[in-house]
């Protein structure tokens, strides 16, 4: 996976981004680029990110087409973002990849990707570290046996999302596999999805980016 930079959002420097991208890794195809963020800083005026995003996504489709992209998607893309991409793409984006974690469920913004079956990838399933050392998830660890981060996990996959933990410890990753032998209850479910404290999506369109 890759992903498309703020400052290509355009039709014909999209296109030339992933010829780049192709060359600079040496292959022939790309299993999955993303738009990395809907509305950079630079775009905001005038709504000049939906012209971006549209002739970026145009790029992508052709290149989808041609063989040289097995998927295309998108990242921190909200409803409004995938909306206005929509109304203008030939392909529903095949993947969203945002913050999905115990405590940051973004329960809208999921229904409305998975009634149009586009992928939702979550990455920092560990709410960037902040589910660790909250009591009510280490409550639902202990009585299913899992360490903290297994339940996050597992709890992703329930919810029908693609986990992405990053680790560079062999014991965790590991342990990240280790989550295939148990289920989380629609109890321990519903405690997860409410704990405090988490880290939560940041705003794509106010953030300084």
């Amino acid at each position: 996976t890759t992903k498309l930079w703020n400052d290509k959002h355009d039709y014909d420097l999209a296109k030339a981004s992933i010829d780049e991208s192709l060359e600079r890794l040496g292959v022939d195809y790309l299993d999955l680029l993303l738009i990395h963020w809907p509305n950079p800083k630079a775009l905001r005026e005038n709504d000049a990110w939906k012209v971006g995003n549209a002739g970026a996504w145009k790029a992508m489709e052709e290149a989808y087409k041609d063989g040289k992209l097995r998927a295309i998607g998108v990242s921190n893309f909200m409803q409004h973002h995938l909306d206005a991409l929509l109304e203008t793409a030939e392909i529903v984006p095949h993947v969203n990849q945002i913050l999905l974690a115990p405590g940051c469920a973004q329960e809208d913004l999921v229904a409305y990707c998975q009634e149009r079956d586009i992928l939702l990838e979550a990455y920092s399933p560990l709410g960037t570290g902040s589910i660790f050392g909250n009591e009510d998830v280490e409550a639902v660890a202990e009585r299913n046996g899992k360490s903290v981060a297994q339940v996050a996990l597992r709890w992703s996959l329930q919810k029908g999302f693609l986990p992405l933990p990053k680790s560079v410890t062999a014991k965790n990753i590991e342990a990240n596999l280790d989550i295939f032998d148990f289920d989380l209850s629609e109890e321990d479910m519903a405690v997860l999805d409410k704990i405090q404290g988490s880290k939560t999506q940041d705003d794509p369109d106010s953030v300084d980016f």
